[in-house]
């Protein structure tokens, strides 16, 4: 029983919780669920969760020094004039999509297991129906939802809006994050934005995004900020200058993940950079992996001078990097190394590569 509660939980962390990730929120409804032996006391925590949305705590320390390295430039602000006429048919389905929030998330009263269940299924298909309604707006919407979110009445309405936000069809939509990005001080909603600006295609999206790695003192909102930026070609240079700055261990791996996704020679050579020059083991090792994992063949060249690295955890990372490119180069790298290597834990791995 106690297991199937748990599974609620965490449902109810990903789903009535107002689709937060904090480890915090996750430990408390975890706790409540130790204290309980009923499905009703669940369904009072999902209630709660939204409320406490504001409050938990950072799951990475903070604040974390910016470095000394000077951060890029600002970009242009993208203006969006919230003082403008808001369509009144925007207005009044943003009013309506809210009071069904309102409803789907109303008391259940008293649930078995299997209820309560359902109802957080029925609850998770009803706000994803909301938020593709919300969506449809089109031009216009984004502004109405920026002036609806400044009015809500509670967490779960703003983190609604948010979420159609990342999807509306209105390319005034990154403007409207970033001025709620700029108002709004709860950690929980502010990471949620970058999350919705991770959604949007356009450039302005990318240059909020790109200023909220450089300028962000909050190690968790730019670990999200990178993570956004993965991928994106034309953010390389502010992945990379973010990189000689950066301070916090988890947020440089972040990084070096992102400059991989980005696939090209220059992301190639960066990486290669980092696995050759850094003094942060770590770090290396992610970036040898990275090599490894994105470019494969392409990185032999550079994954064959890392196996004459005189770290021996850089040799062996650099192993299952090898191990990865199934190609005849790679098993002779791998054949040398385990004949020739000094170390017998290299030596060994290097064995088990080729015989799996």
């Amino acid at each position: 029983m106690k297991k199937q509660l748990t599974i609620i939980a965490v449902a109810l962390v990903l789903v009535g919780g107002g689709w937060l990730l904090s480890g915090h929120l996750q430990r408390n409804v975890q706790r409540a669920v130790a204290m309980s032996e009923s499905a009703p006391a669940l369904i009072a925590t999902e209630t709660s969760i939204a409320q406490n949305a504001s409050t938990e705590a950072r799951t990475m320390p903070r604040p974390v020094p910016l470095g000394s390295a000077k951060p890029v430039a600002a970009p242009a602000s993208v203006a969006v004039d919230f003082n403008a006429s808001l369509e009144p048919a925007h207005v009044a389905e943003i009013h309506k999509a809210l009071e069904e929030l309102k409803t789907i998330y109303g008391s259940a009263g008293s649930l078995d297991w299997e209820a309560a269940r359902r109802l957080i299924a029925q609850r998770q298909k009803a706000s994803e129906e909301l938020v593709e309604r919300l969506a449809q707006l089109g031009p216009g919407g984004a502004r109405a939802m920026a002036a609806s979110y400044t009015e809500a009445d509670s967490t779960r309405a703003r983190l609604l809006l948010v979420r159609s936000l990342g999807k509306v069809r209105d390319d005034q939509a990154p403007g409207a994050l970033e001025a709620l990005l700029e108002r709004d001080k709860s950690f929980s909603l502010r990471k949620e934005m970058v999350l919705a600006l991770r959604q949007r295609p356009e450039a302005s999206a990318e240059q909020v995004l790109t200023d909220m790695l450089a300028n962000e003192g909050d190690a968790q909102l730019r670990f999200a900020s990178a993570q956004a930026l993965s991928g994106r070609e034309k953010a390389l240079p502010a992945l990379a200058q973010r990189l000689r700055s950066e301070t916090h261990s988890d947020v440089q791996r972040e990084l070096v993940r992102s400059v991989g996704l980005v696939r090209n020679d220059q992301a190639k050579g960066l990486l290669a950079g980092i696995a050759h020059a850094t003094d942060d083991s770590a770090l290396r090792q992610t970036a040898i992996q990275e090599l490894g994992r994105t470019f494969g063949a392409r990185a032999l060249d550079d994954l064959n001078r890392l196996l004459s690295d005189p770290d021996e955890a850089i040799r062996k990372c650099t192993v299952t990097a090898v191990a990865r490119v199934k190609n005849a180069a790679a098993t002779a790298l791998l054949q040398h190394t385990a004949s020739t290597d000094a170390s017998p834990i290299v030596r060994n791995s290097a064995i088990r590569a080729l015989t799996q």
